[in-house]
């Protein structure tokens, strides 16, 4: 994969930490200001933070590719172990290779993101413990039991907070919450949505709420 630094995100800094590096170079994500690698203690933490997936999650793929790199050189200078912790627990959805993106129906596009077991936990989820979601100009949001789902069409996020959905988010997997939610939408949203997010998933980011990175 190629290597990308990371762009500007809303969540970034405007300049370094109070008493922290001033030059960016010493930053896995230099132009966020974060996760600093000056010290080896930091380059570690560095390492622990970005390996939850709520913080991967953020980043593209060639993103994380970058900073994987730059923290992995700061472990080596400081002879520490550059080994991640984060492994891939479901292969990322995919068009398949004879499909057209326009022909998936609902169905095919919630076994991709889901797969089969999880779409049938999904359906098994009363529909008394799932609100309708809520739909405004720039996105969707609702809950699906005790947990929420908010999804942002203008700048392309879905932020989760299940355990399933951390495990899985970096890969652009979902769990079953976010399979009921798509159901308990009219289909034709619901296709139109999750075919703009395999088509763009790249562009999107898959969220939990927020963990301290540092």
């Amino acid at each position: 994969m190629v290597r990308k630094k990371p762009t500007k995100k809303p969540f970034g800094r405007d300049s370094p930490p109070r008493g922290y590096p001033k030059d960016p170079t010493v930053y896995a994500d230099p132009e966020n200001w974060r996760y600093p690698l000056h010290t080896s203690w930091h380059a570690k933490a560095a390492r622990r933070y970005f390996d939850d997936p709520s913080n991967r999650g953020k980043y593209s793929g060639e993103e994380r590719e970058y900073m994987d790199w730059r923290i992995n050189q700061a472990l080596q200078k400081f002879g520490a172990e550059t080994k991640s912790t984060t492994t891939q627990k479901r292969p990322p959805p995919t068009l398949p290779k004879r499909g057209k993106l326009e022909d998936l129906s609902l169905e095919q596009l919630l076994r991709l993101f889901l797969g089969g077991p999880r779409l049938q936990r999904a359906r098994k989820i009363d529909d008394t413990l799932v609100p309708l979601p809520l739909v405004s100009q720039d996105g969707l949001s609702g809950t699906v039991k005790e947990y929420a789902i908010q999804v942002d069409m203008k700048n392309r996020t879905i932020t989760h907070d299940c355990q399933d959905w951390r495990k899985n988010m970096e890969s652009k997997n979902m769990c079953k919450h976010l399979g009921k939610f798509f159901l308990r939408l009219d289909e034709e949203s619901a296709t139109g949505i999750l075919r703009q997010v395999l088509k763009e998933k790249e562009q999107w980011s898959f969220l939990a709420p927020e963990s301290e990175d540092g």
